[in-house]
């Protein structure tokens, strides 16, 4: 035994921990959401101490091993903590007792949107200077155990119901989205190496589709799978020199069954939906005592600070002014009372608009100083408006720029699987502006990253 792991360890190679850091996702994710449901009141879960180990020894080592990352990697960690740290004073200032959470709480996104610049790097480092020949077939791997927690989750009546209402199943992840994100993702890489196994990948792409389509309930899941696959079917005909007419046949009647099949059995998208109009109906103005316009805690703050009955110091001038405005907008234009992502949008520009402060649009006003209902869902414009425009440079550029380095890539040399992996990462950027919760979550970054890393090459 002595002698295997000596064996063992002498063909090791650092790029393993890559495959394994993608292997162990989901199951870091499931133990986390167990974790805190089995016990609430902790701030501090095992897996926010596993999960950095991998990332850390890698940076470790690339900073070791490669003199010329040496210093940029010293420099963007002065950069990103300094920002961090203004970031934190202005947020310490604006939190009143309105605020959603605290000055802890923002760290923790501080340290998880830098955490995700760096496993970008790490990536991008990697796969440009060694041979990183098995990160698809770990892909698929992370893939199948999503798979299996999902429908053990689902077939021993356990999962958690993806909304609050009890509608859909996310199976022991926190959030719907973040889930279906990272299914896309993968699915990506499945349909590219369907070839390779078409039994076992056929099985994998079957189940997901039925997950994401019939059981998850959130439009990202049913849409994302209907246009990722759309996608690739289209490019393969658009890129092939010659197209089977039984191919086409196939994937035109597997759209159609699938389009009959969600009208004949129901989908949780579709009653999601239902549900949702439903509701809207049903909130009642407290201002007019007629269905409202905005959510109910809107119109309820609104009649006490017009009605002076608000709290003295509960929110401060800028917020009750951005309150007042989006009640009025949302009436003027006749939005519905579950629109919540549009009234949180509307409510954060206005809340600029009335700050007026140049320090806040360049580190942000603060995530977790606004009511809960207003904190805003739609990440790429939270981290814009709540951590200002060099938040925004710092967290979501490096992704842009990698992006179009590797479309500009892709387009001269003609890389068809590159294609399809830059629909998919538009896709998410789109997600994360419509949807959230994708930059916020760790696994969603890390296979994005990975997409990202695959097309990146600077020619």
């Amino acid at each position: 035994m002595v002698k295997n792991m000596k064996k063992y360890l002498k063909n090791f190679k650092i790029e393993y921990l890559l495959y394994l850091f993608i292997i162990i996702a989901p199951i870091l994710d499931a133990s986390s959401y167990i974790f805190k449901t089995a016990f609430p009141d902790s701030n501090i879960t095992p897996t926010l101490i596993i999960r950095p180990i991998i990332p850390l020894i890698l940076l470790v080592y690339i900073f070791i091993k490669d003199k010329s990352k040496r210093l940029p990697l010293i420099i963007s960690s002065i950069i990103y903590i300094l920002y961090g740290i203004i970031h934190l004073i202005i947020t310490n200032s604006l939190i009143t007792p309105i605020s959603i959470g605290n000055v802890l709480g923002e760290a923790k996104y501080i340290i998880n949107y830098t955490y995700m610049i760096y496993i970008l790097f790490i990536y991008i480092y990697f796969i440009n200077e060694k041979n990183i020949k098995y990160l698809k077939k770990s892909m698929i791997i992370s893939l199948l155990i999503y798979l299996l927690i999902i429908y053990f989750s689902i077939i021993s009546g356990t999962s958690a119901s993806t909304y609050l209402e009890g509608t859909g199943f996310r199976s022991y992840f926190v959030s719907g989205n973040s889930l279906c994100t990272s299914l896309l993702i993968l699915t990506t890489i499945l349909l590219t190496d369907i070839k390779n196994n078409k039994i076992l990948n056929g099985i994998l792409y079957l189940l997901t589709g039925i997950f994401l389509i019939f059981l998850v309930g959130t439009r990202t899941g049913l849409l994302g799978f209907i246009l990722i696959s759309l996608f690739y079917g289209l490019l393969l005909m658009f890129t092939s020199k010659k197209v089977s007419k039984r191919n086409i046949l196939v994937g035109v009647s597997t759209l159609a069954i699938t389009i009959l099949l969600i009208f004949v059995f129901g989908s949780e998208t579709i009653s999601r939906r239902l549900e949702l109009r439903a509701k809207s109906e049903e909130v009642i103005d407290i201002n007019t005592g007629k269905p409202g316009h905005t959510t109910g805690d809107i119109s309820n703050f609104v009649y006490k600070i017009n009605n002076n009955t608000l709290e003295e110091g509960y929110m401060s001038i800028p917020q009750e002014k951005a309150f007042l405005s989006t009640y009025k907008y949302c009436n003027d234009k006749k939005i519905k009372a579950t629109s919540r992502r549009v009234q949180e949008l509307i409510y954060n520009l206005y809340l600029v608009k009335y700050q007026h402060n140049a320090i806040y649009i360049l580190f942000g006003n603060s995530f977790l100083s606004n009511y809960g209902e207003m904190t805003l869902e739609m990440e790429t414009p939270a981290i814009l408006i709540n951590f200002g425009i060099l938040g925004f440079i710092l967290y979501i550029v490096p992704f842009i720029y990698v992006f179009i380095i590797s479309l500009k890539y892709s387009l001269k040399k003609k890389i068809v699987n590159n294609y399809f992996y830059l629909f998919t990462s538009l896709m998410v950027f789109a997600l994360s502006f419509l949807a959230g919760y994708v930059f916020f979550s760790g696994t969603c970054v890390l296979l994005l990253s990975c997409l990202l890393s695959m097309t990146y090459r600077k020619d």
